[in-house]
């Protein structure tokens, strides 16, 4: 892997946005509460498990700090002891998640239709939402077996560096990418500017012929491709992705066959009545 790639996805799991430009002048925010989250988010990384040290030297606060901040999370069940020291995430995370997933019934509408194309593609096809200046996902379905890369539930990618980011772009309108980007600035500074060619080459193959690609941008050995569902009566944009391994299809098999179907399996899941255009 390029060092290109690795430091972008090292950004992306290990990001850090400073407490001082999160709050920037806004007294109104809790700044213990942002120092909760701060704590939690620090195992996006896939650290199982962190130090009382480790912590305070990720998000810049004292070690005393940090083990209040732990006890209060702990009695929360949002952490827990491990038994050989440190902290781990709780099942309690878990509980929290439970009512939007619970609020997305569409989404075990949509396994029999993902599983055929899985199984079609031999990839690993996804639902993914915004989620700021990612995209996270929200479904999967696929084979694990000796698959380079599975994008669990909850996984998040970059808007701007993914098929599955630039898909979901492609469902707002002018005013509202706009207000996207400036997200997507905040948690990836320069990300617009250098993907800026590739996002609009997306955005307008999403709509003129139903989905976009990517070859080796986010994870080298995989090819990606994202086909836009479309918004929920809530108000969430969808996008319908799959990843394949590189060596599995070629790129003219994508675009000529693979792609174009992903683009029909998400127009029959826009007919589901919880979606709009």
């Amino acid at each position: 892997m390029s060092s290109e790639h690795t430091n972008l996805i090292d950004r992306v799991e290990r990001r850090h946005i400073p407490l001082d430009e999160m709050v920037d002048g806004d007294t109104s925010l809790s700044t213990t509460l942002i120092r909760g989250l701060d704590i939690l988010a620090c195992f996006l990384s896939g650290d199982q498990t962190l130090t009382n040290a480790q912590i305070a030297a990720r998000i810049g606060i004292n070690k005393a700090t940090v083990s209040r901040l732990c006890k209060t999370l702990i009695a929360l069940h949002y952490l827990r002891r491990d038994p050989n020291g440190g902290f781990k995430l709780a099942p309690g995370l878990l509980a929290l998640s439970y009512p939007i997933l619970s609020h997305m019934k569409w989404r075990r509408q949509a396994i029999n239709l993902m599983q055929d194309y899985a199984d079609f593609s031999k990839g690993n096809v996804s639902l993914a939402v915004f989620n700021g200046g990612d995209a996270v996902y929200i479904q999967t379905i696929g084979d694990i077996t000796n698959f380079p890369h599975v994008p669990e539930m909850g996984m998040t990618v970059p808007v701007a560096d993914s098929a599955t980011g630039r898909s979901l772009l492609s469902l707002l309108s002018d005013e509202e990418r706009a207000e996207k980007y400036l997200e997507v600035e905040s948690a990836y500074p320069g990300a617009i500017e250098r993907c800026e060619e590739r996002i609009n080459s997306a955005i307008e193959n999403c709509h003129k012929h139903g989905f976009c690609t990517s070859y080796g941008e986010w994870r080298e050995t995989i090819y990606a491709m994202s086909a836009p569902v479309g918004r929920t009566s809530d108000g969430l944009e969808v996008t319908l992705s799959c990843g394949i391994p590189a060596y599995r299809a070629r790129r003219e098999e994508i675009e000529n066959d693979l792609a174009p179907r992903l683009a029909v399996a998400a127009e029959n899941l826009r007919q589901f009545n919880i979606f709009g255009t």
